[in-house]
């Protein structure tokens, strides 16, 4: 049985994979980069969001850069690094992480 620990630790890496994964299916699809509010990317309401935001940002796994037609907007894009960092973790299974997490707290209500 995962203690409570790990069950965050394993919460906080889903965090961190499932915004690759957005902006890894955005890469291959219509444009390369998201481009969102820079308070909805910068915020800091959602703590561990914002932590694995910039854990991703110093890690290289993604960029931010400034729009430059609206300053009020970012641009977010994943980097090789990222993919590479996605795809091994989705082909292992670390990606999902969090249904293993699901499982276990509802096995145990």
């Amino acid at each position: 049985m995962l203690d409570e620990l790990e069950i965050a630790i394993k919460e906080r890496i889903q965090e961190r994979y499932d915004i690759l994964a957005e902006l890894y299916s955005i890469w291959f699809s219509a444009s390369e980069s998201a481009v969102v509010p820079k308070s909805a990317f910068y915020q800091t309401e959602h703590i561990e969001k914002h932590r694995a935001i910039t854990y991703l940002l110093d890690r290289k796994y993604i960029v931010a850069d400034s729009v430059e037609i609206d300053v009020d907007m970012v641009a977010i894009t994943i980097t090789p690094d990222g993919i590479d960092f996605y795809e091994q973790g989705y082909l292992s299974g670390k990606a999902k992480g969090f249904q293993v997490v699901s499982d276990i707290k509802n096995m145990e209500q």
